[in-house]
């Protein structure tokens, strides 16, 4: 009998002991008690999907930011939405392939209203996707991408798996350390080109403690992982 896995603990499983979601059957759990641990997470993309769809995030402006209601949660995770996407969307069409992500095994495609679409107004600031469309090179996004405010934008898995708000902010957080801690520091001094740093072995050891200390700051979606994202 084929090998599984819990989605909640990750742990290999028999796969004839595990039960899976009477909700969407797109997961399965070991125990009830995974279930429920998990239910938090899953809730919100519990569904049947059908054929032509795929889970995708909506990562919001700072218009769009600045009209939710106050959370206590980072800015990052209020501006990262779940959506529901139909195969067709121009996301898939028209949208610009992240080449960091690319580069380190987690390719994700990305449609901006402001770059694709021109609509330019004002708040329409979206500083995390253009993050996201730097190139591994020098750590700049297109042209385009600085001179336009990307306003809101459609970000989905290019492979089209279920994108997660988890993962797509330890992919931000990846980003963001990469434009602090490693662009702009000269290779004439002695250090190693941006782009090494961008592989498919430094970005697991990044959102696996980036999961971990999340976890331990009292975010309980982020449970620890074991498995590729």
């Amino acid at each position: 009998m084929s090998a599984s896995f819990c989605t909640s603990c990750q742990m290999d499983e028999d796969a004839s002991t595990l039960k899976s979601c009477s909700g969407c059957s797109t997961v399965r759990y070991c125990s009830k008690e995974c279930q429920s641990e998990h239910w938090k997470i899953h809730k919100l993309m519990c569904r049947q999907l059908k054929p032509d769809e795929v889970w995708g995030i909506k990562l919001l402006c700072k218009r769009e930011l600045a009209a939710l209601p106050p959370s206590p949660e980072p800015d990052i995770a209020r501006r990262i939405k779940h959506i529901l996407l139909k195969k067709n969307h121009a996301v898939f069409t028209k949208g610009d392939l992240c080449p960091a992500t690319q580069a380190y095994g987690f390719p994700l495609l990305i449609f901006s209203d402001g770059v694709h679409l021109g609509r330019q107004g004002k708040g329409s600031e979206n500083q995390p996707a253009v993050y996201l469309r730097i190139e591994p090179e020098d750590g700049f996004a297109p042209p385009n991408w600085q001179m336009l405010d990307p306003d809101d934008c459609i970000v989905v898995r290019r492979d089209c798996k279920p994108l997660t708000r988890e993962a797509m902010e330890a992919c931000y957080a990846f980003h963001a350390m990469l434009m602090s801690d490693v662009y702009g520091y000269p290779e004439e001094h002695g250090w190693p080109p941006g782009k090494e740093h961008i592989t498919r072995a430094a970005f697991p050891l990044f959102y696996r403690k980036y999961y971990r200390d999340q976890h331990e700051l009292g975010r309980k979606q982020f449970k620890p992982v074991y498995r590729p994202l």
